[in-house]
């Protein structure tokens, strides 16, 4: 690791303690309700949480995709992905969907740093070797409708407990591309076409983990993937909560 990473990591260890003393103190002043059984005084209770079961083996050893007996899935094979893996902790059903709608929509920020760890969990499977993680960004506009990405509140404690540098600006959405949810497989892969562009100044000879919270095709994460390896990158992976299918967003 660089002198320049060290320092930015030393900076982001410190800002996610912050992070994390400003969130306690917020949740004293308003209470918190845990999504799945509305007990108060608590984000989310460690038995609701003990309740999200990881994502059934066996996948497609590319994208994921459950139920393929560890073969490349179809869709691989005849749209090979930007990334070179992508990897989700759960279904988005039940409770994982409850708080991630709550994050997303509900300004439930503080549902990042509580989630995190189950992504740290699910990185700690494959130890992938990783020099940067970045987040799925949003366009401007949505981010200064909705205030905040999602996705970045998912990233940052995750890059912050395992240690590993995180960087906003290792990829921008510079297309604002129309909602994913209703369209089909190969719409949504013709929709983020080209929305995104990456940082080499970050990213060249880097090997990144790129952070979003749900994955359907997973076409936004591989056009995100194929823009950091254009700007350099060596390898591209990908964690997200929750594979959601087509039908379901």
């Amino acid at each position: 690791m660089t002198d320049y990473s060290t320092a930015v990591l030393q900076r982001q260890q410190f800002s996610y303690r912050f992070h994390k003393m400003f969130w306690k103190a917020v949740d004293w002043v308003f209470p918190p309700e845990c999504p799945g059984c509305q007990k108060t005084g608590v984000r989310l209770c460690d038995e609701c949480r003990n309740t999200i079961v990881s994502l059934p083996e066996p996948i497609c050893p590319i994208c994921g995709e459950p139920g393929m007996d560890a073969r490349i899935c179809h869709d691989c094979q005849l749209n090979p992905p930007g990334f070179n893996r992508l990897r989700s902790f759960t279904l988005f059903t039940g409770l994982t969907r409850e708080s991630l709608h709550r994050l997303k929509y509900r300004n439930d920020i503080g549902l990042g740093e509580v989630l995190a760890p189950l992504l740290v969990n699910l990185y700690r499977q494959y130890e992938w070797p990783v020099d940067i993680v970045t987040a799925v960004p949003l366009s401007k506009k949505r981010f200064k409708s909705r205030g905040y990405n999602q996705a970045e509140e998912l990233a940052r404690p995750f890059a912050a407990l395992i240690h590993a540098p995180y960087y906003s600006k290792a990829i921008q959405r510079v297309v604002d591309t129309k909602s994913q949810i209703d369209l089909s497989a190969e719409e949504r892969r013709e929709n983020v076409s080209g929305a995104f562009y990456a940082n080499s100044m970050y990213v060249n000879l880097k090997s990144v983990i790129i952070i979003d919270d749900v994955s359907t095709t997973g076409s936004t994460i591989s056009e995100c993937a194929i823009a950091l390896k254009e700007a350099g990158a060596r390898q591209v992976y990908a964690l997200t909560l929750a594979r959601a299918p087509l039908s379901s967003q």
